[in-house]
């Protein structure tokens, strides 16, 4: 397992609820929509690609998380990890999105954590020890900024829907998004990546967004617990025939959410599917599957402008937890 960081060099539009909304956008890229988006450059970079190997790819990968400075960022659990809080702390936590390695580390274990003990930004905690990421999160990891754009008919002038605004994330110089990945061919993955962040991630990339290098490839350096009875997901996660989905949620803590949106460089829509969130908690290790939205059949019979199947991946990208005291209790 390691850690790829990526440094942007233009704004980033991530938007994969298929809303159709431009002035609204993530602020983090989800796993399916970064799997995705190295599938679509592989066979730039290497033309004799088979079509099936959208459906087996050969690696895996998490959602891509935020860092600062040198500290990695991973989903605030779907699960109480809070002891007792002070009245005064309350407001704080529910702001929390983002937790650092080090806080991860003690949630791995199953311990609770004391908000006296873990320091608060916005929607940041990390541990005293980190307390350095403190002033880039002061002015801000990153900005949401809307640019107001115009549409413009066939003929060069301007369209009936007039003026709408696109939203794009400027990031600190000190800030950026970084992934987990598992590979089986670790050259040909990195210079996939390299394509990927000349040409650009999200939307609007012939506009320039999206576009980044690899700043690092290293090991997370998270300490994981040596033994544990359950999984804690840092990608989203959709069971498939390995997983047994009654002894997967029989010990667990999720939240769903529905993954729509755009299948690249045609205007049709991607059918929703429901996956299990990043941040989530399962007894037994998940797997997940890479789902065939758009099949053959649906291709011939609307005439789609596809020449092969659409897939979404949405394998899990897990690390072992021990399990909450309080799930062990309900």
């Amino acid at each position: 397992m390691l850690a790829y960081r990526l440094k942007f060099k233009s704004a980033l539009h991530v938007e994969s609820k298929g809303s159709g909304s431009p002035d609204t956008a993530q602020e983090f890229v989800h796993s399916d929509t970064l799997s995705a988006a190295i599938c679509a450059s592989w066979p730039n970079v290497f033309p004799g690609t088979a079509p099936d190997f959208f459906a087996d790819p050969g690696f895996v990968v998490s959602s891509a998380m935020p860092w600062i400075k040198d500290i990695l960022f991973f989903p605030v659990p779907r699960f109480r990890i809070w002891n007792e809080t002070r009245p005064a702390d309350k407001k704080d936590i529910k702001k929390i999105c983002w937790i650092s390695g080090a806080v991860l580390e003690h949630v791995l274990r199953g311990q609770m954590l004391d908000s006296a003990e873990v320091r608060m930004k916005g929607q940041f905690a990390f541990s005293p020890g980190e307390d350095r990421v403190e002033e880039v999160i002061n002015v801000g990891a990153w900005k949401m900024l809307e640019r107001q754009r115009v549409s413009v008919d066939r003929l060069g002038g301007q369209s009936e829907a007039g003026t709408f605004f696109f939203a794009q994330q400027h990031f600190h110089p000190e800030c950026g998004l970084y992934f987990l990945a598992e590979v089986a061919e670790s050259t040909r993955f990195e210079a996939v990546l390299e394509f990927l962040g000349d040409t650009g991630l999200g939307a609007d990339r012939s506009s320039g967004l999206g576009c980044f290098h690899i700043l690092e490839i290293a090991d997370p350096g998270i300490k994981l617990p040596a033994t544990a009875s359950g999984w804690f997901t840092l990608s989203l996660f959709n069971p498939g025939q390995e997983d047994d989905i009654s002894a997967v949620i029989r010990q667990s803590a999720y939240s769903l959410l529905s993954r729509s949106g755009w299948i690249t460089g045609t205007g049709v829509g991607r059918p929703p599917i429901k996956a299990f969130s990043e941040g989530s908690f399962f007894g037994t290790r998940p797997v997940g599957r890479i789902v065939k939205v758009v099949d053959n059949d649906l291709i011939s019979r609307f005439g789609l402008p596809l020449s092969n199947p659409v897939y979404r991946d949405l394998r899990a990208f897990s690390v072992p937890c021990v399990t909450p005291s309080w799930i062990k209790e309900a």
